[in-house]
């Protein structure tokens, strides 16, 4: 019950300032990839709008963050409607995918 308190805590805190909302994967994960299931755009931020960095297109994968993402404002890809991004890095440019649109598996 205690951590669904935090957890309710840190949503609420998230919410207040307008961020991105991060839920930390397990602390003795190694890394993570992210493979693509349609073609995606690396974004600066958790956000549509945020600017195109990069694209990581269908089929290839990246290095990516074990963590999840939650930006502000909802968004529909790959048939799904999320809030949920996942933070990749490709090319050397690091920024943020539709985590409806990639598949991820720990290393």
């Amino acid at each position: 019950m205690r951590a669904a308190r935090m957890l309710g805590a840190a949503m609420g805190a998230a919410a207040l300032v307008g961020t991105s909302f991060v839920v930390a994967g397990p602390a003795a994960a190694a890394g993570c990839t992210a493979k693509a299931l349609e073609t995606v755009v690396i974004r600066s931020t958790t956000s549509t709008s945020g600017t195109a960095l990069a694209q990581l297109n269908k089929g290839e994968s990246a290095p990516a963050s074990c963590t999840m993402y939650y930006g502000t404002s909802s968004y529909e890809k790959c048939g799904i409607v999320s809030k949920r991004w996942v933070k990749v890095t490709r090319s050397g440019v690091t920024g943020y995918v539709v985590g409806t649109c990639v598949l991820t598996n720990e290393t």
